[in-house]
């Protein structure tokens, strides 16, 4: 497993408060387990650890799905990968 600050996005998740969660006030960290296919797709990604709210938590596993990571190579042969990736939501 890769450390977190050892992954590159080519495009990084869309990370967007959902609307309802700004009215109610909730933010917070969502952690990721993904793991990367040679191309640079996420091929499975779960909930690692919870922000304690669930519309945060769906929307970061939505937002996973759309991002691409540059690939990670290993003797000069792209290798598939696992990562626990934070998204950060915040109100501000």
């Amino acid at each position: 497993m890769l450390p977190a600050s050892a992954v590159a996005y080519l495009v990084p998740p869309p990370i967007e408060v959902p609307l309802a969660s700004r009215r109610l006030g909730e933010a917070g960290t969502v952690w990721l387990r993904v793991r990367v296919g040679r191309d640079g797709l996420p091929q499975q990604i779960a909930l690692h650890r919870s922000s304690g709210f669930e519309r945060l938590d769906r929307q970061a596993l939505d937002a996973m799905q759309r991002a691409r990571f540059k690939p990670q190579v290993e003797d000069g042969v792209p290798i598939e990968w696992v990562v626990v990736a934070p998204l950060q939501y915040d109100l501000n």
